[in-house]
């Protein structure tokens, strides 16, 4: 190789980097070059002799991939003499670029990862004392010294680690090493540098101040201008914040769940807990962190870096993590206490420093941050330690009152704006939110020792009286706060014109986790709470009767736009907090009348229930509902809010579950005006008189907001939250106007939105399927499915249907009637499947025929697709008889019949892609065929399914396998770049192979390769649970062929060449591609499959692989790696196909096999 000549190719190919039409052969020259085996020495002498900081660049780029990817073609002595050469190589090179620096330290950084196993423990020691050496000669050299250190924690850290290739076990173990070796050294080194610089910046400032003549500005201006120039005190506070955030594997295991990946979830859990909690040091780590002078020391250079944005943030992050410092590290309860009040005594500083900028831009950039921050230090401060430690230090009084004086600073800069208009309140809102669960936290742990929940430690009763007393007032202080700046916030909604969310999320979805904690503390001061709610609603509700009034007496009055659409911002924001604070959402549970509000109640049994605090707030809110509840043919209906009747529905919703119909054997002991205002007719309860008041003004609002869509919504949301609950299921079939109810709904479909259609008619047909009175149920079944007939023959069975379907009125009519069969699908239970059944199957030849007439109508055959998805998922089959169970099976291949005549030679158009769900119809129909083999389908387990539906003529592998038959052609490459629809697909195959291995003989040749082709794909797949699930579909194959083979079998030889081509990729990806390390445990469970059912070719590719190794001495290493690995291989495997098999000794042998040849 002419080292000269490839020099030259390399810089033109640089060169054409910069030229965007020679920029694609530029980065073809660079990638043929990285990609080149043995290329270490060439990019040693292209380095050594080229001027170009690009060159440069993709030089050190190339050490890096070469290292990784042919690591074990080099000796270990030459490794270390290149590592020493390059790091060299960037110390005799002040005038580097900075990008340039920045890859060379990290291609060493992951060579002396990669090395670590092999190196002894002198020459790892030596790496440390290198870099010690590197900041010692302080200028360029510890420059680089400190910017080695900051890519060596990075390479070492859980979340930025470079893909090796190696198992997440390497990564671990060289984790572990680090953290035990390097990082207390390199935090000691690191805090000698910021503490040089902060005493060099602070005589800085004293002796500019004694001898500048031209002021204070001038002064700061020379500071800044130092910062900005000071590279060594930027990389030093950025090492010095990794290592304070670092993921100590002592301490946190449970973290480290075999991957350094963090996917969806994760994520955000993790980003709350390190918002809320600093990570527990080791004890060793005691005398460098619990030092007064350690902890002061970033408060003093804070104030130093304030006017630099990028230093006083990495600055500000340390600061934070410092606040929360817990555990082993203090030795005793004095120490605590002591740390305690020397971040309370800096912590106040910055408040009362904020406090000073208040008047000055609270919108600017720097004043936002530095609140964020400060409010997260309090944050980990008092969330950290249990409420006895904070009280047994002197000045927490003092700092509680001005957290809470900062609180309502928060809420009250959240809704101000400049002269301009121009709002960002943002920052002010997320320092709100820490400070709230400060709050939220002290309240819990007091009622905690209060009740005598916590027994772990006491707290005397004067201080515990004395907290509770004080947080009391901070509470209400803070929720008076809250509303008063809602109701502010609402006049600039209104001046903007934004009275309706145009974010598509509501309110109380937005701001669900601020409105929590605003109820838990609007709680502990019910009484004030409620009174003031309270007072402000009665308010808006007198001003609204006041302008109906007006309205009502001369419809030509003028009334002031602005002034009414902020009763209804206010009111809208006051019956959401009402509705927060007096009832719990209860997903998933029965919601119970909080403690405090039923205290409340009792102690105000004597007034009566027309003088509970309570029932009165009720009363208000239901008179609001009343007020805007409004006759059609009224002037007023024009200045109605769609929103408030939203608002109010979403209420009654919530606080219906936990108060209405209330059942007293729930609670030890309940107030009496709860019962008599909420409770059932037999308890003398006037709950039965709310809920027919709520049916009529749920009539009454569809007609009013019958053209918009979200109120009515929300009523169905309602009512399917009081069919879930029996009492209020029971109480509305008892109602005196819910059959009326129930008849205007089904003879005014026509009259509402069509997106309503389906959720309206599951929701009534769940409601009226609890009814006890069998001929109850039976009138109301035939009352909705009345309706939809109906409107469902009136089209079908039109004489001109044939010549007038695909007109754009006839295609609504039949959309509308299929959205209604979806919802009644959906309804189904035990209790109403076999009613679901005979009715839905009647039109069963109806909805394959539709899927003929609108072959070209995707959005008709969408909806047909999804009714028989509905209806597959949601009836319970073992109520059906074997007779019934057979038509759904041959109605499904019927329309999947109709549906491929259809699709035949039909190519989904580009345009499709461009929408919100591309390829739905496949996506529904590889979800119903999932469905219809899921074990629920039957009630049995997957095992038990097969060996049923084996006696029947059309039996759920029939079905799946014409189905599968079918979406094959149509699965291409280009539908499976679509994330959704590849996981679906990848699933269904999956559970077919495992399941039906002996059945895939019954597919066409050309599907049959498909199937496997697609399998091919999901292993190399970038999205993991894809691969993931390729190799759970292969595993089985294998196990299926290698039983099958032991039994003499003939009838599997179809399946040799698919195995042969899934061995030898499997074995491509562990050793020549980057694997995936989540992928180990599913991959070496397929891997011993494989080989155990193609042990001839196993044997015979391995040889192969050996022979193209153009190294005597790789062909030699690879040899000894594949002897070992192939004896971990068992003779046979076991016939019973295992959810989980245990190849855990495989396992390790393959995780070495792995290490010797990365």
């Amino acid at each position: 190789m002419d080292l000269s000549t490839v020099l030259l190719q390399v810089e033109e190919a640089c060169a054409d980097l910069q030229v965007p039409s020679t920029r694609h052969a530029g980065e073809q020259v660079i990638m043929s070059f990285k990609q080149m085996s043995g290329n270490l020495d060439a990019c040693q002498y292209i380095l050594e002799h080229t001027q170009s900081h690009v060159v440069q660049f993709y030089m050190a780029l190339a050490v890096k991939e070469s290292v990784i990817r042919d690591y074990i073609l080099y000796s270990k002595e030459y490794l270390s003499n290149l590592k020493s050469w390059i790091l060299n190589y960037c110390l005799q090179r002040p005038n580097i670029a900075p990008y340039v620096q920045k890859q060379i330290l990290h291609t060493i950084s992951v060579m002396i990862k990669r090395s670590l196993d092999d190196c002894h423990e002198i020459e790892k020691q030596s790496m440390l004392i290198q870099i010690q050496e590197l900041v010692a000669l302080d200028g360029y050299n510890r420059q680089v010294g400190v910017a080695l250190a900051n890519e060596l924690v990075d390479e070492f850290s859980t979340t930025k680690a470079s893909s090796v290739g190696l198992p997440w076990d390497f990564h671990k173990k060289t984790k572990e090493f680090f953290e035990a070796t390097f990082l207390l050294p390199l935090f000691e080194m690191v805090l000698r540098i910021l503490h040089q610089r902060s005493q060099l910046y602070l005589e800085k400032q004293l002796s500019q101040s004694f001898t500048n003549g031209h002021g204070h500005t001038t002064t700061i201006n020379n500071l800044q201008n130092d910062l900005r120039r000071d590279t060594i005190l930027e990389i030093s506070l950025n090492l010095v914040e990794k290592i304070l955030y670092w993921d100590f594997t002592s301490k946190n295991d449970s973290l480290l769940a075999g991957t350094f990946a963090k996917e969806g979830n994760d994520i955000i859990e993790d980003a709350l807990f390190i918002t809320a909690k600093t990570r527990e040091f080791p004890v060793s780590w005691r005398s460098h962190l619990i030092h007064n002078e350690v902890l002061r020391m970033f408060f003093t250079l804070y104030k130093i870096l304030q006017q630099n944005e990028a230093l006083a943030h990495h600055c500000r992050q340390c600061m934070i993590q410092i606040s929360g410092l817990h555990g082993e590290i203090f030795e005793t309860e004095q120490q605590i206490t002591d740390y305690i009040t020397l971040m309370i005594r800096e912590v106040s500083e910055l408040m009362n420093n904020l406090s000073g900028s208040v008047h000055e831009r609270a919108d600017s950039y720097e004043y936002g941050q530095s609140l964020l921050g400060t409010s997260q230090m309090i944050r980990r401060l008092l969330c950290t330690f249990p409420l006895p430690t904070l009280c047994s230090v002197p000045d927490i009084s003092t700092f509680l009152h001005e957290v809470a004086q900062l609180s309502a600073t928060c809420l009250r800069e959240s809704v101000m704006k400049d002269d301009s208009g121009f709002d960002d309140s943002s920052w002010s809102l997320e320092a709100f939110d820490e400070l709230l669960a400060i709050w939220v936290k002290l309240v819990q742990d007091v009622q905690s020792y209060h009740n005598g929940q916590n027994e772990n430690r006491s707290i005397p009763f004067h201080n515990l009286t004395a907290v509770m007393t004080f947080l009391a007032e901070a509470s209400y202080h803070i929720v008076a706060t809250y509303i008063d700046t809602r109701l502010e916030a609402a006049k600039f909604a209104v001046n903007d014109d934004d009275e309706e969310e145009m974010n598509g999320f509501k309110d109380w979805d937005t701001y669900g986790d601020q409105l929590l904690s605003i109820s838990i503390l609007a709680r502990i001061v019910c009484q004030q709470t409620l009174e003031k709610l309270q007072t402000l609603l009665h308010e808006r509700l007198m001003q609204l009767k006041s302008f109906f009034e007006v309205i009502a007496d001369n419809s030509s009055s003028t009334i002031p736009d602005h002034s009414l659409l902020y009763i209804y911002e206010s009111l809208h924001w006051l019956i959401l907090i009402s509705a927060c604070v007096l009832a719990d959402p209860g997903e998933g549970e029965q919601p119970l009348i909080p403690d405090s509000l039923m205290q409340l109640s009792m102690s105000q049994d004597n007034l009566g229930k027309n003088h509970d605090q309570i029932v009165m707030l009720l009363n208000t809110v239901l008179g609001i509902l009343d007020l805007v509840s409004l006759d059609t043919s009224v002037i007023e209906i024009s200045h109605c809010s769609p929103r408030v009747a939203e608002t109010l529905f979403w209420f009654f919703e919530r606080w219906g579950k936990t108060y209405l119909l209330i059942d007293e054997s729930n609670y030890q002991s309940i107030s009496n005006n709860m019962i008599y205002a909420f409770g059932k007719p037999e308890s003398h309860g006037e709950g039965m008189r709310i809920l027919h008041f709520l049916v009529d003004k749920i009539k009454t609002n569809f007609i009013l907001w019958n053209g918009d869509s979200d109120p009515l919504l929300q009523i169905v949301r309602l009512l399917n939250s009081y069919g879930k609950k029996s009492a209020l299921r029971n109480g509305l079939l008892k109602s005196d106007n819910f059959s009326e109810l129930l008849t205007f709904f089904t003879e005014n479909l026509d009259h509402f939105p069509q997106m309503i259609h389906n959720s309206l008619i599951q929701t009534i047909a769940i409601i009226t399927s609890g009814a006890a009175d069998e001929e109850v149920k039976q009138s109301y079944f035939r009352m909705i499915t009345g309706a939809i007939e109906k409107r469902f023959l009136a089209v079908l069975q039109r004489p001109d249907f044939s010549q007038v379907y695909q007109q754009a009125d006839i295609i609504s009519e039949v959309q509308n009637a299929l959205e209604m069969f979806d919802g009644l699908a959906m309804a189904s239970d035990f209790s109403n499947t076999t009613l679901i059944y005979g009715f839905c199957s009647k039109y069963f030849e109806f909805f394959v025929r539709l899927l003929q007439y609108y072959k070209n109508c995707p959005e008709v055959v969408f909806l047909v697709l999804q009714f028989f998805n509905s209806f597959v998922t949601y009836q319970d089959f073992s109520e059906l008889s074997p007779e019934q169970t057979k038509t759904v099976y041959q109605t499904i291949v019927e329309m999947l019949k109709a549906y491929s005549e259809a699709n035949i030679g039909k190519k989904q158009l580009i345009s499709e892609e461009q929408t919100d769900e591309p390829y739905a119809d496949i996506s529904i129909l590889l979800d119903m065929l999932s469905e219809i083999m899921a074990s629920e389908f039957r009630g049995y387990s997957f095992d038990d399914l097969r060996q049923e539906t084996k006696t029947v003529d059309c039996d759920v592998s029939s079905v799946v396998f014409y189905g599968i038959n079918l979406l094959i052609p149509l699965i291409n490459l280009q539908v499976l770049k679509i994330p959704k629809i590849c996981k679906e697909y990848m699933r269904l195959i999956s559970h077919i192979v495992e399941f039906y291995p002996d059945k895939l003989g019954v597919l066409p040749i050309e599907l049959l390769n498909n199937l496997f082709a697609s399998l091919e794909y999901g292993i190399e797949n970038p999205i993991y649970e894809v691969s993931r699930l390729a190799y759970q579909a292969i595993t089985p194959l294998a196990l299926y062929f290698h039983n099958e083979e032991r039994k003499k079998g003939n009838a599997i030889q179809h399946l040799s060449p698919p195995l042969d081509k899934f061995l030898q990729i499997v074995l491509e990806c562990f050793l020549f591609k980057d694997f995936e390390s989540e992928l180990l445990e599913p991959a070496s469970e397929t891997l011993v499959a494989l080989i155990c059912s193609r042990r001839e070719y196993y044997n015979n590719l391995v040889q192969t692989f050996i022979s193209n190794q153009t190294s005597p001495e790789l062909r030699t290493r690879l040899h000894d790696a594949f002897v070992t690995l192939s004896s971990g291989v068992p003779h046979t495997l076991p016939e019973t196909l295992l959810r989980r098999r245990d190849v855990s000794g495989f396992r390790e042998i393959l995780f070495r096999f792995l290490m010797d040849n990365y």
